[in-house]
């Protein structure tokens, strides 16, 4: 017995290392995307309005809020984010403390953080799920077996790659999530058996939730999700034992567990208050039928991506195209036929008496959870499955549960056995053992995508729209935005600051190549209320000095310039390139 412990124990030392090694790779490989340039400002102490307003700057000055102060506190991380941002401050403060040790053992020479590192802190975070994983795995199925695996699937997810390895604080909920559905399922054994959750287990738990939630607000779906299976469970024991059972000691300790967490959520009332209307990008009109489909069909994406994941870059090339085609196929082919296998796991599971609680508590809570998504998306109107980013509500779940049902099939090492495998192209029967093997290669494969910028792309491509810009410019180049100042709660700037944090980056003027043939000038144009009918005469103002010809381009379109001497382009005068859509102006006041 200690024998086989201590070689899953080192097979998790190799699911760890591997789970930390892939979130660690090609970290600067893809462009930042404004929510991770939010995160930069924040973590260095800067507010993202210190941008120069109303001004033609260059390139240095543009990055002003993205350069580091002479005397950053976490202090100002806090402030900032609470008075610009809707997120809680956990993992922001976090990455202070990360981005300032490595700025003091690695200083900048251009003032800006490395991108890199700012993604190695979530990653590096979200790595510690994997080995969290296994402690799950095994407390719930009472398996080693399952533990290993349930590191494995976490240690490869693409999912879970590609949301550690942004800058963001989705890698530390998703750690969180997984500690907290860990507590979950050890404290479902103990309820069915009616033994005491023990000082540890409810200290422990509660804390976790609190700082789950000091991450996330979102992760209070969890805990939703989570109350509502021990409801559930409430009621059956009620119909068998009659109201005396809910006044048991396990039951009381639980109802400590949902108050200690109810405290922590309202400890952040305050903040919750502010946080007027909610993301418009998210809002979903439910007179539209597809506002009623869209929910679905993005949920099993996300539940087929967080095992496998087809290559999605742009398909710009009809081999580019060809190749997404065929991942895509492959991708399809490899879940129809392994749903019905993890449904035999499942129902195998559900056979063994030491495997069948964990099997009915990860089954139950990914019920329950989906219920609470449908109740936000149909009830509410907010159609949180838009972001992929939402489900580390849940997907450590799924890794879980589909570690749960692949355990039973482990052991079948023949292909006679009654768990194998035909793969259609060749008619091949495999052994259990051959098909785990296949489906965490399929991972693996899906999570070398992912850190090679082959899946998961951001949904800003700055390194798409500069170059286009570029290519359709015959002058030197003003890149232009209106800034909301308005708008309470919101970082503004982050959209603009992406595309000139990339050219300093990749497409640096002063570099030979970088495609410039002059320096790109930036204006950003502080807006005070939604409406500004002397837009056209501000932006003209501020354009005044600018030496004539100059292409300008405005982001989120613009007004009518024509008494300025700009006309729109020729060439490509409106539209959308990487997801930043634009208009373009050729300006020669002059002429």
């Amino acid at each position: 017995m200690r024998d086989g412990l201590n070689q899953s124990y080192r097979w998790l030392l190799i699911w760890s290392g591997l789970g930390l090694l892939l979130r660690l790779t090609q970290l600067s490989l893809k462009p930042a995307w404004m929510d991770e340039v939010a995160t930069a400002i924040y973590s260095i102490g800067n507010s993202t309005h210190d941008l120069p307003f109303d001004q033609v700057v260059g390139l240095g000055d543009i990055l002003r809020s993205l350069t580091f102060s002479p005397s950053p506190t976490v202090g100002d991380t806090v402030q900032y984010l609470v008075q610009e941002d809707r997120h809680p401050p956990l993992y922001f403060v976090l990455s202070h403390g990360w981005v300032m040790l490595f700025h003091s053992f690695f200083p900048s020479v251009d003032g800006l953080p490395s991108l890199a590192a700012l993604r190695a802190c979530s990653a590096l975070l979200g790595a510690l799920a994997v080995p969290l994983a296994y402690w799950v795995g095994r407390a719930a199925y009472r398996s080693a077996l399952a533990g290993d695996l349930a590191a494995a699937l976490t240690a490869v997810s693409p999912l879970a790659i590609a949301l550690a390895q942004e800058a963001r604080h989705y890698g530390l909920a998703s750690t969180l999530v997984t500690a907290s559905l860990g507590c979950f399922a050890l404290a479902f054994r103990r309820v069915w058996r009616d033994q005491s959750l023990g000082a540890g287990l409810t200290i422990g738990w509660i804390t976790i939730n609190a700082l789950g939630f000091a991450t996330h607000y979102f992760t209070v779906l969890t805990y939703t999700a989570e109350a509502m299976v021990f409801g559930a469970i409430a009621l059956i024991q009620i119909r068998q034992q009659g109201w005396r059972i809910l006044v048991q000691p396990v039951w009381l300790q639980l109802y400590g567990v949902g108050l200690g967490t109810a405290l922590s959520i309202g400890a952040w009332w305050p903040l919750l208050v502010g946080l007027e209307g909610s993301n418009q990008i998210l809002n979903s009109d439910l007179s539209q039928w597809t506002s009623w489909v869209n929910p679905i069909v993005q949920t099993l994406l996300a539940w087929i991506f967080t095992l496998f994941t087809p290559i999605t870059f742009f398909a710009d090339t009809p081999l580019r195209l060809a190749v997404i085609v065929i991942t895509i196929l492959i991708i399809l082919a490899s879940w129809i036929r392994l749903v019905p296998l993890l449904i035999r796991g499942l129902v195998s599971l559900d056979q063994e008496a030491d495997r069948r609680a964990g099997g009915w508590a990860i089954g139950s809570f990914l019920v329950a959870i989906m219920v609470v998504f449908a109740g936000v998306c149909y009830g509410y109107g907010t159609d949180i499955t838009k972001g992929l980013r939402y489900t580390f509500a849940y997907y450590p779940a799924v890794t879980l549960l589909m570690a749960g049902a692949l355990s039973g099939y482990w052991p079948q090492k023949l292909p006679r056995g009654r768990c194998s495998w035909t793969i259609p192209l060749w008619q091949k029967r495999l052994s259990g053992r051959r098909l785990v093997q296949l489906t965490g290669t399929l991972g693996l494969i899906s999570a070398l995508f992912v850190v090679n910028n082959l899946a998961f792309l951001k949904f800003f491509s700055p390194d798409r729209f500069i170059p286009f810009v570029q290519a359709h410019s015959t002058h030197p180049v003003v890149l232009a935005a209106p800034e909301p100042r308005y708008e309470a709660k919101r970082a503004i700037g982050i959209e603009f600051l992406s595309v000139a944090w990339e050219i300093h980056r990749h497409f640096p003027p002063s570099q030979p190549g970088s495609g410039w043939q002059h320096p790109p000038q930036f204006l950003a144009m502080g807006l005070e209320t939604p409406t500004v009918p002397d837009w056209d005469q501000r932006i003209g103002a501020a354009l005044a000095q600018q030496p004539a010809p100059y292409d300008l381009w405005i982001l989120h379109g613009g007004p009518d310039l024509t008494a300025y001497g700009c006309s729109p382009a020729l060439d490509a005068p409106q539209g959308n390139k990487g997801s930043y859509v634009y208009r373009h102006f050729t300006c020669n006041p002059a002429a």
